[in-house]
Order: C-alpha cells, then structure tokens, then sequence
C-alpha cells in the first residue's frame, strides 16, 4: 500500500480533521454618534451605510487603506435626555498596511451632520491632588 494512502487513511480512521486557520480581523468595538435633528434614523443608517465603503476624508495616514466591514444598531435608549431617539453604535472599519483596524464611525457620522460624545480624561488625582512627576 502506498505510504500517503496509508496515512490518509489512518488519520481518516482516527477522525483527525486537518483545518488551516485563516486570521479573521481583530474585533474593534462600535462607538456612539448621534444622528443630525434634520433626518430620521433610517435616513441617516441608510446615508452611513453608504458612504462608509468610499469614505474619503481628511486623514495624516497616507496608507492606502482596505474597507472591512459596516455596521449600524440603533442604542436602546437610557434615560430620558437630549439624545433619546438619536443615539447609535456604529462601525465603519478599515484596515491600514502598516497599521491595526481602525473604525472611523465618527468621522463618517460627523461628514453626515451628526455627533459624537467628546470624552475627557480625567486627571490623575492624589492624596493631595494632581500626582505630580
């Protein structure tokens, strides 16, 4: 008997499955924009599922980059403030060459007329205030 058959068929009898990982794309997580006061939230899912794909804007990054993926979910609502109605967790992801995955969702929702949450980070604080180095 020839020794590939014979091995072939050994591992077929075993029920080894041979199985060549494919890297699948880091997961990056959505971010929150809101949508502009002048469109409805399927206006603006619609307009951002379309421009996400050829998104051009201003970048420093002069990579050439490569469109991964789009994804859009209304936010369920919390409380009942400004934003109720107008929140959604967005990704418009691309990847860089020489960089990770990006999501660049805010940007694409901002070119759109919508928001995002600024956030700031807080300053270390101390026993006796800001830590000094």
């Amino acid at each position: 008997m020839n020794t590939k058959l014979a091995l072939v068929s050994l591992l077929a009898a075993v029920g080894v499955n041979l199985v060549v990982a494919v890297p699948a794309p880091e997961y990056v997580p959505p971010v929150t924009v809101f949508r502009p006061e002048n469109k409805t939230m399927e206006q603006f899912k619609y307009e951002f599922h379309d421009l996400c794909p050829r998104y051009d804007g201003e970048s420093e990054i002069t990579d050439r980059r490569i469109y991964v993926y789009t994804t859009f979910e209304v936010s369920a609502d919390q409380g009942n403030d400004q934003w109720t109605g107008r929140r959604a967790d967005v990704s418009c992801v691309y990847q860089y060459t020489t960089t990770e995955y990006v999501n660049i969702g805010i940007d694409v929702a901002m070119t759109l007329g919508g928001d995002a949450p600024v956030t700031i980070d807080p300053i270390e604080m101390g026993r006796g205030g800001p830590v000094r180095a």
